[in-house]
């Protein structure tokens, strides 16, 4: 009787031993489909570059950096590099250009960057700049999404080449919407947002929106935006310089450790 109850015992113990291990292999399994990042960590951020610190490297290079933006420790970049593009009548004004201006301009006093261009002469050949605005997480290329930002003060005198005034601006991404009494274009290398030939006058106050376009895209990880001037409605001692402002950008940043 004794054995027989020792075996029933030893019986015993192996079945609960295989029950429990049964038990535990959905739960083994469940810890392992979710990321135990993605569980203590924000999957989406809404930025803005007015709360990121700005950092002016050079007139051709500039940073907006987003510290920890997830609660990771990762910090979160949008890098601005500006090269020469087109002709040379027009060049880079490295003491202005990608400094970051609060002044009101555009109808607001918001954070913007300044693109600053000196005229070197007459020719109607669209020299000037393309910046190229790339994002990056802890280093490594991130895709944002619901980007939107405002170039601000298009204006200029009318160019001899009967198309608009002299600031010309397009954009390798993105839709832009504006006032059709003072700007005309698509935002494209063949039909650039311009002032439109019969503006009200070649100059945009500060304090008015009419000379702005309001810039969306779904999203990106870069894109480039190219400002040039064609200055050959000027008279030939008249060399003025051309500006625009960027900003406030605002988007929204995706955790890549996060799933769907």
């Amino acid at each position: 009787m004794k054995e027989q109850e020792a075996v029933q015992k030893r019986g015993l113990t192996r079945r609960t031993v295989v029950i429990g291990g049964a038990w535990s292999v959905p739960v083994i399994a469940a810890a392992v489909a979710t990321p135990l990042t993605a569980a203590s960590v924000a999957c989406t951020a809404a930025l803005s570059t007015s709360t990121a610190v700005y950092s002016r490297l050079s007139g051709t290079s500039s940073l907006f950096t987003w510290v920890d933006v997830f609660g990771d420790g990762k910090d979160l970049t949008l890098t601005l590099s500006a090269v020469p593009n087109g002709a040379s009548n027009m060049t880079i004004n490295q003491t202005n250009n990608l400094r970051l201006d609060s002044a009101t301009v555009g109808g607001e006093a918001q954070p913007s960057v300044h693109l600053a261009l000196d005229t070197a002469d007459l020719r109607n050949l669209g020299g000037g700049q393309r910046v190229t605005f790339s994002f990056a997480l802890d280093g490594v290329a991130t895709t944002v999404s619901d980007l939107g930002y405002t170039i601000k003060d298009i204006d200029g005198v009318q160019a001899l080449d009967g198309l608009g005034g002299a600031e010309r601006v397009y954009v390798s991404e993105g839709t832009g919407t504006y006032n059709s009494d003072w700007i005309r274009g698509q935002g494209t290398g063949t039909n650039a947002w311009r002032p439109f030939t019969s503006s009200p006058n070649p100059e945009v106050a500060p304090t008015s929106a009419a000379g702005n376009v309001r810039v969306t895209a779904s999203g990106v990880s870069a894109f480039d935006l190219t400002f040039v001037a064609n200055n050959s409605g000027r008279a030939l001692g008249e060399r003025p310089p051309q500006n625009i402002w960027i900003g406030p950008l605002t988007f929204t940043a995706l955790n890549p450790v996060c799933t769907v």
